[in-house]
């Protein structure tokens, strides 16, 4: 005999209580509940290093300020036009002349022409110093005292130079007792010095470093 307490097999199963049953347990493969984020977040950028952007702004300005400069000194110079001073030696003698066994001894005396063609610009002449050779081989040198030139000016130097029993190179001796023989020798002379351009209302500006160009080519000393 069946038991009538017994649920039957394929029907569904009621409470016995007489309440609903509970429902049935959520799968472990259900989707996850995403929330959509309208304002998606963003990671803020890394501080930016202060000493680096100092010095970029630095070297910027800097730049800046040459610049300007620059087109200051060009305005200055288109409107100025300066000339370098022309430079010419007017005599050259030559005294006490002796050289023999790679030792020499002699004295020159020189006269330079020094013309500043600028018609706005007056020149100061600084660390002005001349200089004897025999062909490209240094002799010697002296120093001339600075001054300053105005517009339009044409000034004579005086320059006295020396040997006293000096080494010189066997061949260069050679070369100019050879000359001698023929009644002559030959020199060259050069000056270089430190000019700086002055304009009333400007202040000193140093364009070049540059003495000019020098005239006259090599002088011949006639030695007895």
């Amino acid at each position: 005999m069946q038991d009538s307490s017994r649920p039957v097999t394929g029907y569904p199963v009621h409470n016995v209580n007489g309440c609903a049953p509970p429902p049935p347990a959520p799968s472990a493969t259900a989707c996850p509940y995403v929330h959509s984020n309208p304002y998606p977040y963003y990671q803020p950028p890394p501080p930016q290093n202060q000493r680096s952007t100092f010095f970029r702004l630095f070297f910027i300005a800097m730049a800046i300020l040459l610049f300007i400069f620059g087109i200051i000194l060009l305005i200055f110079w288109l409107v100025l036009r300066p000339h370098l001073p022309d430079f010419s030696i007017q005599s050259l003698s030559l005294s006490n002349f002796d050289a023999s066994n790679q030792r020499v001894t002699a004295t020159w005396n020189a006269q330079f022409q020094v013309f500043n063609p600028n018609k706005k610009l007056s020149i100061t002449y600084a660390d002005v110093v001349s200089s004897v050779f025999h062909k490209d081989y240094f002799l010697t040198e002296t120093t001339i005292v600075p001054f300053l030139q105005g517009t339009g000016d044409m000034r004579t130097l005086d320059a006295s130079f020396s040997l006293a029993d000096s080494f010189v190179e066997g061949k260069v001796v050679d070369a100019m007792n050879g000359e001698r023989s023929r009644g002559e020798v030959k020199f060259n002379v050069g000056m270089v010095a430190d000019v700086a351009f002055r304009y009333s209302g400007c202040g000193d500006v140093t364009l070049a470093g540059s003495s000019g160009r020098m005239t006259g080519g090599p002088k011949r000393c006639l030695v007895g």
